[in-house]
């Protein structure tokens, strides 16, 4: 998910590494904790993918600064990672779905349309796949158990409501 919060920040305007830590905080706020260690090698992974580049500039104070802008494979890139996204990790799926919709305004109206399409079948299965575990006569669960299952069920269809 870092490396799409980075392509879609570059691709709003050209930012060097702290920018862009200090922006992810300020629009991923909710979803996502960066570092200069997350960051870092995920630039470089993008640098390697040839979605990102870099010019060196000496700041006002004197500093070697590298300012980061993206390129025309990032920016299809990022389409792509948007509308064909699949969760590595089922567990990980709303707080990324969050993200994805935060950074969807990038895409053309025919991408929008694949990529909710997309995101709204991964959701589906997710929902499908709590509804399971909830009505499971071999699992028990306490109350707890099932008030939090009930509540993450609860927000996954509030947004595929979205969708």
């Amino acid at each position: 998910m870092i490396e799409i919060a980075i392509l879609y920040i570059l691709s709003k305007y050209d930012a060097t590494i702290y920018r862009i830590s200090k922006t992810i905080e300020e629009i991923f706020f909710a979803y996502i904790k960066s570092s200069t260690g997350t960051i870092n090698p995920a630039l470089k992974r993008l640098e390697n993918l040839r979605c990102v580049t870099f010019i060196e500039k000496m700041s006002d104070g004197g500093m070697l600064s590298k300012i980061y802008s993206i390129t025309s494979e990032g920016k299809k890139h990022l389409n792509e990672l948007l509308i064909s996204y699949y969760p590595k990790n089922p567990y990980h799926i709303l707080n990324e779905t969050k993200i994805m919709l935060y950074c969807s305004d990038v895409l053309s109206v025919n991408e929008l349309i694949e990529f909710r399409e997309n995101l709204k079948n991964v959701l589906e299965l997710y929902k499908i796949k709590l509804e399971k575990g909830l009505n499971n006569e071999y699992i028990s669960l306490n109350e707890i158990q099932k008030k939090t299952v009930k509540i993450t069920l609860l927000e996954t269809e509030k947004l595929l409501e979205l969708l």
